[in-house]
């Protein structure tokens, strides 16, 4: 047996799409990682199927982004049907502010394709397949790993000062921190069946709910003449045959005949809705399905975890590579796990919905009678999903009830004095950013541009640009604006807060240390 001796800055566990994405993030940041995955490399099933605005802005940001898109796809409408056809609702799918449609459909192993290819050639990443975590242990300056290899003989021993744990809903590291899950209270178990349709048969190109009071349905369009149907299972029902290929082709034949497609999978999943109740121990978070299962309702599973990746992976470059306190890093859960929370919360409000009109059309109940305006508010997401004010909203200007706090500063293009076109976040470039009319350094104190200078802040003069987004003018009419990388506006000045104010408190935020501010 060989064992071999390695150091790091950063370890991930799992290397399914959030550790793919933490890890091309903090790529851009120096760091040396590594990555322990139990597999031999890509899965070639399909999985996720549905990214949102936020999660595509930031795949944009790599420079494999090209060849990913052109394998994804939109879907024209949302809707919500009758078993006869009829229906509920159908909202046509647009781009927001984030320049990407609200939903994008993709093939799983395509963006697991482009995320690890995208950091092949680092060398500041190595990546450990045919290797499991099998124990480790956190020193406080310094956690060690063990592993063992597929063939036993090529055992490891990796140290690291920081461990994030992408390593799926049966996490061995929540597990062996003895970390309690809230149970949101609900489990159902579905059939997901993926195809690939025959040349020339075309299905409707929508995200469906199917609201049957005989069995829930989901039907998705998918890129790569592809298609997902998702099928509730009902009390009583056997799993292992519902899987089979003839209940498959059975449950299949209101929409095709078994010449019509090909079966890529047909899997049992169970839809929970789970919370990690500590999501820290000294170095170790946990990220994505580690941290909480999100029923897939409204495809904010994947699209959850990838934004844990982007939460954590700015900050852990400002504790390791800057003067930032780690206590800092206190601010992930808190900023993560009320979004989470809420976002369960309505997810499962839909998958309640989708019961309750099912039932409503079984009993041809109107609708109107069969569910709450405020159930169907917070189904379709009308409540934001954000801290309130009594909460402590992590670093953010005061709270979030701040007219532009927390809201994400809008993807625009903007042309240079030359007529050069460049995007918004080209130019932030992953940095912490301050953006305003005029030169911002002539407000600020000499402390305070250094210290800005030590975190290596981008200062942009809007005005050596011309740009016309009316959400963007109003902000920089507004004040100057605070970007952190995760492009959330940290805050932005007014007539109550000067921009020294805003800094002030954003170095305090940041618990940088007290000796960079002298």
């Amino acid at each position: 047996m060989k064992n071999s001796l390695s150091s790091f800055d950063v370890v991930i566990v799992g290397f399914g799409p959030v550790g793919q994405f933490v890890s091309n993030l903090l790529n851009q940041y120096n760091l040396k990682i590594a990555i322990i995955e139990k597999s031999s490399g890509n899965r070639v099933c399909p999985g996720a199927n549905v990214l949102d605005d936020k999660i595509m802005r930031f795949i944009n940001k790599f420079d494999k982004l090209a060849e990913f898109k052109n394998k994804t796809s939109v879907p024209d409408f949302i809707e919500f049907t009758f078993p006869n056809g009829k229906t509920i609702q159908s909202n046509p799918v647009k781009k927001t502010l984030n320049g990407f449609p609200a939903v994008t459909t993709f093939y799983q192993p395509d963006l697991e394709h482009v995320l690890s290819k995208n950091i092949a050639s680092s060398e500041n990443i190595e990546i450990f397949y045919d290797n499991e975590l099998i124990d480790f242990e956190d020193k406080g300056n310094q956690i060690t790993l063990t592993t063992s290899s597929a063939d036993k003989k090529n055992n490891k021993i990796i140290k690291s000062s920081f461990l994030l744990a992408c390593d799926g809903s049966e996490s061995l590291i929540r597990s062996k921190l003895k970390i309690d899950q809230l149970d949101l209270q609900y489990n159902k178990d579905w059939l997901v069946i993926d195809v690939v349709l025959n040349k020339g048969i075309i299905l409707d190109k929508v995200a469906r709910q199917i609201c049957d009071p005989d069995r829930p349905t989901i039907f998705m369009h998918s890129p790569g003449g592809r298609h997902r149907f998702e099928f509730q299972l009902l009390a009583g029902e056997d799993l292992n045959q519902m899987k089979k290929e003839s209940s498959v082709q059975s449950l299949l034949l209101k929409w095709l005949e078994p010449l019509q497609y090909k079966i890529l999978r047909s899997e049992i999943y169970k839809f929970r809705g789970t919370k990690a109740n500590q999501w820290r121990v000294g170095n170790i978070f946990l990220l994505g399905d580690a941290a909480h299962q999100v029923p897939p309702y409204a495809g904010q599973g994947i699209n959850s975890g990838i934004r844990d990746a982007i939460n954590i992976a700015w900050k852990l470059n400002l504790v390791a590579n800057h003067l930032v306190e780690p206590n800092m890093l206190e601010s992930y859960q808190i900023e993560r796990e009320v979004h989470v929370e809420e976002t369960i919360k309505s997810s499962i409000a839909l998958g309640k919905l989708i019961d309750s009109l099912a039932l409503a059309y079984k009993k041809k109940i109107p609708l109107a009678d069969a569910v709450a305006p405020e159930a169907r508010d917070q189904a379709y997401g009308g409540k934001k999903a954000n801290p309130s004010s009594d909460i402590n909203p992590g670093i953010y200007l005061n709270s979030l009830n701040h007219k532009f706090t927390g809201r994400l500063i809008p993807n625009i293009n903007l042309k240079d004095s030359n007529g050069n076109e460049v995007s918004l976040d080209n130019l932030l470039n992953g940095q912490i950013a301050i953006i305003g009319e005029g030169n911002s350094e002539s407000q600020l104190s000499l402390k305070s541009i250094k210290s800005l200078k030590d975190l290596n802040v981008k200062l942009i003069d809007t005005l050596n640009y011309i740009y016309t987004n009316s959400d963007f003018e109003e902000i920089i009419k507004t004040g100057y604006a605070i970007i952190r990388p995760d492009l959330h506006i940290f805050g932005v000045s007014d007539t109550e807060n000067s921009i020294q104010d805003l800094t002030d408190q954003f170095f305090e935020m940041l618990c940088l240390r007290k000796n960079n501010l002298n």
